[in-house]
């Protein structure tokens, strides 16, 4: 009998793991940026940064540590389902003026618009959103290309990159948390939305 009860405790926790991490992966990579793109549908759309041009890789640090200042982690709410982002332009916006008050994903979609207005050298540049176990811990950065480099901006650091698996190495050895997939995503201009995208 208790060798029964075991297994289907045990049975019902690989249920319960396999339904959160089934609802993750939904989330992420359909639902995450089609609630975005409704939750913000009026925020801008457009932004010129007041930020000055970007001529190399010194500047994107620079960039990083000074904009950082403005800026105020704070957790989604209710309103967002705890996940929504809102557009890198109205991001930027919030970071160069009033200051911005959001999570991970407002603040490196700030640094994702102002790369694109602000650095010509940048190029191949993408929001990658890592899942995480706890999925809790998940966390998005931007990154970039450089002079033929890859370049992963998590706040106001700026790391090289040659594959995920630099990255996965990353969230293990800053954030302490183990990765299980990624996801990346793009703004598009002309539309004025985010789209899915399966590479840089």
């Amino acid at each position: 009998m208790p060798c029964k009860f075991y297994m289907a405790v045990c049975a019902s926790w690989c249920m319960a793991f396999l339904m959160i991490d089934f609802i993750a992966k939904m989330w992420v990579k359909g639902l995450k940026i089609s609630w975005s793109n409704f939750r913000f549908r009026k925020s801008l759309k457009e932004y010129e940064p007041l930020y000055p041009e970007i001529q190399n890789l010194q500047d994107v640090m620079k960039a990083t540590k000074e904009l950082n200042k403005n800026f105020h982690y704070e957790y989604d709410d209710i309103t967002m389902l705890f996940d929504a982002m809102d557009t890198p332009p109205s991001c930027l916006y919030h970071l160069e003026t009033d200051g911005l008050k959001d999570d991970c994903d407002g603040y490196h979609a700030a640094m994702y618009h102002l790369l694109h207005k602000r650095c010509d050298s940048a190029s191949s540049i993408a929001l990658i959103t890592i899942v995480t176990k706890p999925f809790t811990e998940s966390h998005t950065m931007c990154v970039f290309e450089m002079d033929s480099q890859l370049y992963l901006i998590d706040y106001s650091r700026v790391v090289e990159i040659n594959s995920m698996e630099d990255v996965m190495s990353h969230m293990e050895s800053v954030h302490g948390v183990n990765s299980r997939f990624y996801h990346i995503d793009k703004w598009n201009q002309e539309t004025g939305k985010y789209m899915h995208n399966s590479t840089f």
